[in-house]
């Protein structure tokens, strides 16, 4: 009996040995998994940092190129509001030296009409003047 206890004991410390020592395999392998599933995240991670790295590079260079060009059009519109002031002001100069000529010739107009009218009149008084020695 003693011999059977001892055997039925071994062999129920070896299924637990063999139990215990799958579950270690399987733990162990586990581990190993977990190991290379860090490793791949840590690349993966190293990836990204670098790649962030070039996005805030990219970043910065966009935020002065856009920076530049803001400068670049309030400068550009300064200079179109004021060439479009010393247009303003050339248009009303223009204005002013047009109302002036037009004046002037008002002027000579009146003079003309009046030159004109007194050529009339010396020109029917010489006709009158002949027409009484042609007689």
């Amino acid at each position: 009996m003693a011999a059977q206890a001892r055997e039925d004991a071994e062999q129920l410390n070896q299924e637990k040995m063999e139990n215990m020592m799958q579950q270690a395999n399987k733990h162990e392998q586990e581990v190993r998994d977990q190991k290379n599933d860090i490793a791949e995240l840590l690349r993966q991670i190293q990836r990204l940092k670098t790649d962030l790295e070039i996005l805030s590079k990219q970043k910065v260079h966009l935020e002065s190129d856009i920076s530049e060009c803001d400068e670049r059009g309030r400068k550009a519109s300064l200079d179109a509001q004021e060439r479009i002031n010393q247009l303003k002001a050339a248009l009303q100069k223009a204005k002013q030296n047009m109302a002036l000529m037009l004046c002037e010739y008002q002027e000579l107009l009146n003079v003309k009409l009046a030159l004109d009218i007194e050529i009339a009149t010396y020109r029917k008084l010489l006709e009158g003047e002949e027409m009484r020695r042609v007689f």
